[in-house]
């Protein structure tokens, strides 16, 4: 725990463990009610045990339903993040890079099927025809495109 100017005081450390121990006073500073300079001061006149910080102890029936309705925001904004991706994706996503890719692997798909018919053994690979071109014997033959 350091800060800009070097490490924080022990006390300092010691009131920042106790605060997190006490998540309700974090409400109370947000809220306006008190200063973090007034907690400091009442938790080192008062000490950690006395009764008045029981209030700022947070109970556990409503840190599990917290915890629970933490859960379920963050699944939700888990599935919107994952659609957000998604979409950006699908933004950016080159077409017809796309379908070079696509076939690509449609070509090693087929060469791995014809490999795999070859080890079987009993039935002949048809080989991939090319078109024949007609056999001219006229050196000046041109064909159109």
């Amino acid at each position: 725990m350091t800060t800009a100017r070097g490490q924080l005081h022990p006390s300092v450390q010691k009131f920042k463990q106790f605060v997190r121990h006490h998540p309700k006073m974090t409400q109370v500073v947000r809220n306006g009610e008190k200063t973090w300079q007034q907690f400091y001061e009442e938790w080192y006149l008062l000490g950690e045990q006395d009764a008045v910080w029981n209030t700022y102890k947070e109970n556990p029936i409503e840190t599990k339903q917290a915890a629970a309705q933490t859960n379920v925001i963050g699944e939700e904004e888990s599935k919107k993040d994952w659609m957000g991706q998604m979409l950006t994706f699908i933004k950016n996503m080159n077409v017809d890079q796309m379908q070079q890719h696509l076939a690509n692997v449609t070509s090693v798909i087929g060469s791995v099927q014809q490999v795999v018919q070859s080890f079987k053994g009993g039935t002949n690979v048809p080989q991939q025809e090319q078109p024949q071109q007609p056999v001219q014997n006229n050196p000046f033959f041109f064909q159109k495109d």
